[in-house]
């Protein structure tokens, strides 16, 4: 049913995971099937089975949350060191953030290969690219998108958010053990005297 190329993209249009129960491990059955059909990278396909395409739906939006969680909070941290360069208590709480969902998104998603794809729920493409699409008792439909350049703008503005806040922080040291230093210099200058 599908042809690879030689860099490993798929480009077969559609694969169907069918709502057919045969007996006791269907459901194990489904999520291998989806498995199979990810790992293949189909440009779409679309999920019968409600409890399959319900988890798996939820799955892809919890990543698509942390994502967009840590480039918003990136894009703060660099905004609040931008306009108040002093203020590090709103700067690095935005750093830490993005620094968190990064990780966790990392750690969890960025290997799944549920990560390509995203949920197709405009209707009016649902029909005009799948012809018997009225067919399927209400399917999850996911469409196959490259996210290779927003994984590295996203790990790029967490990485600049976190180095700006570091930069701030020992700044805000050195300036503090400098001061400390003439403050020394001036107990020692007055013990002396």
């Amino acid at each position: 049913m599908s042809t690879k190329e030689e860099d490993g993209e798929l480009k077969s249009p559609l694969y169907v995971i069918r709502e057919v129960y045969e007996d006791q491990d269907s459901y194990e059955k489904f999520i291998a099937e989806l498995d199979k059909a990810l790992d293949e990278r189909y440009e779409t396909i679309i999920i019968e089975p409600a409890k399959v395409g319900d988890e798996t739906s939820r799955w892809i939006r919890v990543g698509n949350c942390l994502h967009k969680t840590a480039m918003i909070s990136s894009i703060a941290s660099i905004a609040s060191a931008a306009i108040w360069p002093k203020n590090l208590h709103s700067m690095c709480a935005c750093a830490a953030i993005s620094t968190f969902c990064s990780s966790i998104y990392w750690i969890s998603w960025s290997y799944d290969p549920c990560v390509k794809y995203q949920i197709e729920t405009n209707s009016q493409v649902l029909k005009n690219k799948i012809p018997n699409y009225s067919e399927f008792s209400s399917p999850v439909v996911l469409k196959y998108k490259d996210n290779s350049i927003a994984k590295y703008i996203h790990r790029t503005f967490c990485l600049v958010a976190v180095s700006i806040c570091l930069f701030r922080v020992y700044q805000l040291f050195r300036g503090n053990s400098v001061s400390i230093r003439m403050e020394n210099l001036a107990v020692v200058e007055n013990f002396s005297e």
